[in-house]
Protein backbone atom coordinates (compact mmCIF):
# COMPACT_ATOMS: atom_id res chain seq x y z
CA UNK A 1 0.00 0.00 0.00
CA UNK A 2 2.63 2.88 1.01
CA UNK A 3 5.35 1.52 -2.37
CA UNK A 4 1.70 1.99 -4.90
CA UNK A 5 0.83 5.39 -2.73
CA UNK A 6 4.18 6.74 -2.97
CA UNK A 7 4.41 5.94 -6.64
CA UNK A 8 0.90 7.52 -7.41
CA UNK A 9 1.25 10.19 -5.46
CA UNK A 10 4.77 11.02 -7.07
CA UNK A 11 6.53 11.38 -3.98
CA UNK A 12 9.67 9.13 -4.97
CA UNK A 13 10.90 7.40 -7.81
CA UNK A 14 12.28 3.55 -7.51
CA UNK A 15 15.72 5.06 -7.73
CA UNK A 16 15.56 7.76 -4.75
CA UNK A 17 18.11 6.73 -2.06
CA UNK A 18 17.00 6.65 1.89
CA UNK A 19 19.38 6.13 4.59
CA UNK A 20 18.08 3.03 6.71
CA UNK A 21 19.67 4.25 9.88
CA UNK A 22 21.61 0.70 10.13
CA UNK A 23 18.71 -0.76 11.60
CA UNK A 24 17.33 1.41 14.06
CA UNK A 25 15.12 4.52 13.39
CA UNK A 26 13.80 6.44 16.60
CA UNK A 27 10.31 8.17 16.04
CA UNK A 28 9.76 10.40 19.31
CA UNK A 29 9.44 7.29 22.26
CA UNK A 30 9.31 4.58 19.75
CA UNK A 31 12.23 2.48 18.19
CA UNK A 32 11.99 0.94 14.38
CA UNK A 33 14.29 -1.77 13.79
CA UNK A 34 14.60 -3.92 10.35
CA UNK A 35 15.18 -7.50 10.58
CA UNK A 36 18.75 -6.95 9.28
CA UNK A 37 20.49 -3.77 9.31
CA UNK A 38 20.59 -1.04 6.00
CA UNK A 39 22.71 1.73 5.04
CA UNK A 40 21.47 3.03 1.82
CA UNK A 41 18.88 1.71 -0.19
CA UNK A 42 16.46 2.48 -3.31
CA UNK A 43 13.06 3.15 -3.13
CA UNK A 44 13.20 -0.56 -4.97
CA UNK A 45 15.45 -2.03 -2.41
CA UNK A 46 13.73 -0.28 0.40
CA UNK A 47 10.31 -2.68 -0.67
CA UNK A 48 12.13 -5.89 -1.73
CA UNK A 49 14.21 -5.88 0.95
CA UNK A 50 11.62 -5.35 3.57
CA UNK A 51 12.72 -1.94 5.17
CA UNK A 52 10.40 -0.71 8.06
CA UNK A 53 12.98 2.12 8.11
CA UNK A 54 12.49 2.89 4.67
CA UNK A 55 9.04 2.15 4.26
CA UNK A 56 8.40 4.33 7.28
CA UNK A 57 10.43 7.19 5.76
CA UNK A 58 8.78 7.32 2.85
CA UNK A 59 5.29 7.00 4.91
CA UNK A 60 6.47 10.48 6.85
CA UNK A 61 6.89 12.08 3.23
CA UNK A 62 3.36 11.08 2.55
CA UNK A 63 1.73 12.48 5.24
CA UNK A 64 -1.13 10.70 7.61
CA UNK A 65 -3.99 12.17 5.37
CA UNK A 66 -2.47 10.11 2.40
CA UNK A 67 -1.48 6.61 3.95
CA UNK A 68 -4.95 7.08 5.50
CA UNK A 69 -6.68 7.38 2.48
CA UNK A 70 -4.68 4.83 0.38
CA UNK A 71 -5.35 2.68 3.38
CA UNK A 72 -8.98 2.59 2.73
CA UNK A 73 -8.59 3.13 -1.14
CA UNK A 74 -7.15 -0.93 -0.85
CA UNK A 75 -10.33 -1.64 0.90
CA UNK A 76 -8.81 -2.25 4.38
CA UNK A 77 -11.41 -1.39 7.04
CA UNK A 78 -14.55 -2.26 5.44
CA UNK A 79 -16.25 -4.97 4.12
CA UNK A 80 -15.90 -6.10 0.79
CA UNK A 81 -19.08 -7.52 -0.31
CA UNK A 82 -18.28 -11.32 -1.09
CA UNK A 83 -21.09 -14.20 -1.17
CA UNK A 84 -20.33 -15.28 2.22
CA UNK A 85 -21.30 -14.87 5.92
CA UNK A 86 -19.10 -13.48 8.64
CA UNK A 87 -16.77 -11.13 6.59
CA UNK A 88 -15.64 -8.22 9.11
CA UNK A 89 -14.41 -5.03 8.76
CA UNK A 90 -10.82 -5.39 9.62
CA UNK A 91 -9.73 -2.15 11.97
CA UNK A 92 -8.13 0.84 10.31
CA UNK A 93 -8.18 4.05 12.05
CA UNK A 94 -8.85 7.22 10.89
CA UNK A 95 -6.49 10.00 11.39
CA UNK A 96 -7.95 11.59 13.84
CA UNK A 97 -7.65 8.52 15.77
CA UNK A 98 -4.06 8.35 15.35
CA UNK A 99 -0.75 8.68 17.89
CA UNK A 100 1.96 11.09 17.10
CA UNK A 101 4.18 7.48 16.31
CA UNK A 102 0.97 5.62 14.09
CA UNK A 103 2.73 7.57 11.12
CA UNK A 104 5.65 4.65 12.13
CA UNK A 105 3.29 2.10 12.35
CA UNK A 106 0.47 1.27 10.36
CA UNK A 107 2.98 1.84 6.87
CA UNK A 108 4.50 -1.10 8.17
CA UNK A 109 1.45 -3.08 9.22
CA UNK A 110 0.31 -2.05 13.30
CA UNK A 111 -2.19 -0.79 14.86
CA UNK A 112 -4.48 -2.10 12.10
CA UNK A 113 -6.34 -5.69 11.58
CA UNK A 114 -6.75 -7.27 8.31
CA UNK A 115 -8.39 -10.03 7.37
CA UNK A 116 -6.92 -12.66 4.42
CA UNK A 117 -9.41 -11.84 1.86
CA UNK A 118 -8.71 -8.13 2.25
CA UNK A 119 -4.63 -8.92 1.71
CA UNK A 120 -5.53 -10.89 -1.37
CA UNK A 121 -7.42 -8.32 -2.82
CA UNK A 122 -5.13 -5.45 -2.14
CA UNK A 123 -2.04 -7.34 -3.54
CA UNK A 124 -4.38 -8.37 -6.53
CA UNK A 125 -5.02 -4.20 -6.85
CA UNK A 126 -1.70 -4.31 -8.55
CA UNK A 127 -2.59 -7.65 -10.93
CA UNK A 128 -5.38 -6.25 -12.36
CA UNK A 129 -3.85 -3.11 -12.93
CA UNK A 130 -4.74 -0.79 -10.53
CA UNK A 131 -8.46 -2.25 -9.82
CA UNK A 132 -9.87 -3.34 -6.66
CA UNK A 133 -12.63 -6.11 -7.70
CA UNK A 134 -15.41 -7.11 -5.91
CA UNK A 135 -14.50 -10.99 -4.60
CA UNK A 136 -17.05 -13.58 -5.19
CA UNK A 137 -17.39 -17.09 -4.59
CA UNK A 138 -20.05 -18.24 -7.06
CA UNK A 139 -19.93 -18.46 -10.50
CA UNK A 140 -23.26 -19.37 -11.64
CA UNK A 141 -26.63 -21.05 -10.27
CA UNK A 142 -28.06 -23.66 -12.45
CA UNK A 143 -31.38 -25.62 -11.69
CA UNK A 144 -31.68 -29.62 -12.18
CA UNK A 145 -31.81 -29.34 -15.94
CA UNK A 146 -28.17 -27.82 -15.70
CA UNK A 147 -29.97 -24.49 -16.96
CA UNK A 148 -28.35 -21.35 -15.53
CA UNK A 149 -30.14 -19.64 -13.60
CA UNK A 150 -28.37 -16.83 -12.59
CA UNK A 151 -24.61 -16.03 -13.64
CA UNK A 152 -22.10 -13.57 -11.60
CA UNK A 153 -19.87 -11.56 -13.51
CA UNK A 154 -16.25 -9.92 -12.12
CA UNK A 155 -17.22 -6.17 -10.98
CA UNK A 156 -15.12 -3.19 -10.32
CA UNK A 157 -15.56 -1.75 -6.47
CA UNK A 158 -13.30 1.19 -7.78
CA UNK A 159 -9.75 2.34 -9.31
CA UNK A 160 -7.24 2.48 -6.75
CA UNK A 161 -4.22 3.47 -8.64
CA UNK A 162 -2.96 4.45 -12.30
CA UNK A 163 -2.01 1.29 -14.59
CA UNK A 164 0.85 2.72 -15.26
CA UNK A 165 1.91 3.29 -11.19
CA UNK A 166 0.51 -1.20 -11.36
CA UNK A 167 2.65 -1.95 -13.97
CA UNK A 168 5.81 -0.47 -11.88
CA UNK A 169 4.91 -2.11 -8.64
CA UNK A 170 4.57 -5.21 -10.40
CA UNK A 171 7.84 -4.90 -11.59
CA UNK A 172 9.47 -3.78 -8.02
CA UNK A 173 7.41 -6.83 -6.49
CA UNK A 174 8.76 -9.09 -9.05
CA UNK A 175 11.96 -7.92 -7.51
CA UNK A 176 10.68 -9.34 -4.15
CA UNK A 177 10.98 -13.11 -5.34
CA UNK A 178 13.93 -12.57 -7.82
CA UNK A 179 16.31 -11.30 -5.06
CA UNK A 180 14.91 -9.89 -2.04
CA UNK A 181 12.92 -11.31 1.04
CA UNK A 182 11.04 -13.83 -1.40
CA UNK A 183 13.33 -15.46 -2.98
CA UNK A 184 12.34 -18.99 -2.01
CA UNK A 185 8.53 -18.10 -3.46
CA UNK A 186 10.45 -18.58 -6.90
CA UNK A 187 9.34 -21.12 -9.22
CA UNK A 188 10.93 -22.39 -12.40
CA UNK A 189 9.20 -21.51 -15.35
CA UNK A 190 6.67 -19.44 -13.87
CA UNK A 191 7.11 -15.37 -13.35
CA UNK A 192 5.76 -14.49 -9.45
CA UNK A 193 5.35 -11.09 -7.67
CA UNK A 194 4.53 -10.48 -3.97
CA UNK A 195 5.65 -9.58 -0.45
CA UNK A 196 6.87 -11.09 2.29
CA UNK A 197 5.65 -10.15 5.80
CA UNK A 198 6.56 -10.59 9.71
CA UNK A 199 4.15 -9.83 12.21
CA UNK A 200 4.58 -9.92 15.79
CA UNK A 201 1.55 -10.52 17.41
CA UNK A 202 -0.44 -8.68 20.17
CA UNK A 203 0.29 -9.85 24.10
CA UNK A 204 -2.85 -9.46 26.22
CA UNK A 205 -1.91 -6.86 27.61
CA UNK A 206 -1.68 -4.75 24.19
CA UNK A 207 2.05 -4.67 23.55
CA UNK A 208 3.44 -6.50 20.32
CA UNK A 209 5.05 -10.21 21.07
CA UNK A 210 8.76 -10.06 20.64
CA UNK A 211 8.60 -14.19 20.89
CA UNK A 212 5.63 -14.62 18.76
CA UNK A 213 4.80 -13.83 15.08
CA UNK A 214 2.91 -14.28 12.39
CA UNK A 215 4.58 -14.93 9.19
CA UNK A 216 3.10 -14.33 6.11
CA UNK A 217 3.33 -14.42 2.13
CA UNK A 218 1.48 -12.65 -0.52
CA UNK A 219 1.47 -12.94 -4.11
CA UNK A 220 0.13 -13.63 -7.62
CA UNK A 221 1.48 -15.14 -10.52
CA UNK A 222 2.80 -15.05 -13.58
CA UNK A 223 3.90 -11.83 -13.48
CA UNK A 224 2.89 -11.02 -16.92
CA UNK A 225 -0.69 -12.48 -17.04
CA UNK A 226 -1.50 -13.02 -13.63
CA UNK A 227 -3.98 -16.12 -13.43
CA UNK A 228 -3.84 -16.76 -9.27
CA UNK A 229 -3.52 -15.01 -6.54
CA UNK A 230 -2.12 -17.01 -3.41
CA UNK A 231 -1.88 -15.75 0.36
CA UNK A 232 -0.44 -17.42 2.92
CA UNK A 233 -0.23 -17.08 6.86
CA UNK A 234 1.19 -18.75 9.51
CA UNK A 235 0.37 -18.56 13.26
CA UNK A 236 3.37 -18.65 15.24
CA UNK A 237 5.97 -21.22 13.18
CA UNK A 238 8.77 -22.24 14.97
CA UNK A 239 11.83 -22.41 14.93
CA UNK A 240 11.93 -19.90 12.32
CA UNK A 241 9.49 -16.96 12.05
CA UNK A 242 10.16 -14.61 9.01
CA UNK A 243 7.84 -15.01 6.00
CA UNK A 244 9.98 -15.47 3.21
CA UNK A 245 11.41 -18.65 5.30
CA UNK A 246 8.32 -19.85 6.09
CA UNK A 247 5.25 -18.88 3.99
CA UNK A 248 6.93 -17.88 1.04
CA UNK A 249 7.78 -21.95 0.24
CA UNK A 250 4.03 -22.93 0.73
CA UNK A 251 3.06 -19.93 -2.11
CA UNK A 252 5.62 -21.70 -4.19
CA UNK A 253 4.15 -25.09 -4.70
CA UNK A 254 0.51 -24.04 -4.28
CA UNK A 255 0.64 -21.53 -7.16
CA UNK A 256 3.02 -23.49 -8.89
CA UNK A 257 1.09 -26.74 -8.80
CA UNK A 258 -2.39 -24.27 -8.89
CA UNK A 259 -1.05 -22.74 -12.39
CA UNK A 260 -0.52 -26.48 -13.90
CA UNK A 261 -3.64 -27.41 -13.14
CA UNK A 262 -5.13 -24.11 -14.54
CA UNK A 263 -3.33 -24.34 -17.62
CA UNK A 264 -3.97 -28.25 -18.22
CA UNK A 265 -6.62 -29.12 -16.60
CA UNK A 266 -4.54 -31.82 -15.35
CA UNK A 267 -4.23 -31.97 -11.42
CA UNK A 268 -0.47 -32.28 -10.96
CA UNK A 269 1.23 -35.32 -9.67
CA UNK A 270 2.90 -33.89 -6.32
CA UNK A 271 -0.90 -33.31 -5.56
CA UNK A 272 -1.79 -36.56 -6.24
CA UNK A 273 0.56 -37.94 -3.81
CA UNK A 274 0.04 -35.60 -1.16
CA UNK A 275 -3.64 -36.82 -1.48
CA UNK A 276 -2.88 -40.34 -1.56
CA UNK A 277 -0.85 -39.58 1.61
Amino acid sequence: MTLCAALEEKKVNEEDRFFCENGSYKVLSHTLHDHRPHGWLTFREVIQQSSNIGTTKVAQMLGPKAVSRYVKLFGFGEKLGIDLPGEINGVAKEPRQWSKISIAAIPIGQEVGVTVLQLASAISVIANGGQLMKPYLVQSIQDKRQETIKEFSPLMIRKVISSEVAARAKKILAGVVESGTGTLAKMEGITAAGKTGTGQKLEPNGTYSHSKFIASFIGFAPVEDPLITVVVVVDEPRPYYFGGVVAAPVFKNVASDSIKYLKTNQIPSRMVRLNED
